[in-house]
């Protein structure tokens, strides 16, 4: 074999090897950036996007159920809000005074008992909300609804939800 082939044979190696990265760089392009109906991973019915989707299925609520349901999740959704930027705004400031070229420990340990109270405030309002579901149910609705408390928080898992892009 001459120069010339192995010269030829090379170039066409070289040319198949940049066609190959070409096409492999624009299908990994075009999976990342197509528009898809679903997701990939745990794909998720639309009509299930709370849990409100969940109960009203698997409870068999009536309209007056679901309404009832849909006031109190509002009313409690938005006083989490409202605690939860409260617990986001004394964490930053928190974190401002640990890393502080001066860090005062009083002024740390108040903000860190201030979230941790706000945080039960938390879980006290998720207590009431749920006081106030099963107010709303009847007798064998409760007895569902006990059953669905698992599943419903495994739905929600941070692990159990479609990667975001």
């Amino acid at each position: 074999m001459d120069i010339f082939k192995k010269h030829q044979i090379a170039t066409r190696i070289i040319f198949l090897l940049v066609f190959l990265n070409l096409s492999m760089i624009l299908f990994f392009f075009w999976r990342e950036y197509s528009v898809r109906e679903e997701p990939l991973l745990f794909p998720k019915n639309e009509a299930y996007k709370d849990v409100s989707g969940i109960l009203k299925e698997a409870l068999n609520l009536t309209k007056k159920q679901e309404s009832q349901f849909e006031a109190i999740r509002e009313k409690y959704f938005r006083k989490e809000a409202f605690l939860k930027q409260i617990i986001r705004e004394d964490k930053d400031l928190m974190n401002e005074n640990i890393f502080n070229k001066s860090t005062d420990s009083l002024i740390v340990k108040g903000l860190a008992k201030q979230i941790s109270a706000n945080e039960y405030k938390m879980e006290l309002l998720r207590y009431q909300q749920a006081q106030e579901f099963k107010s709303v149910c009847t007798a064998q609705q409760q007895e569902k609804f006990k059953n669905l408390v698992r599943e419903i928080r495994d739905y929600f898992r941070p692990d159990n939800q479609p990667y975001k892009r």
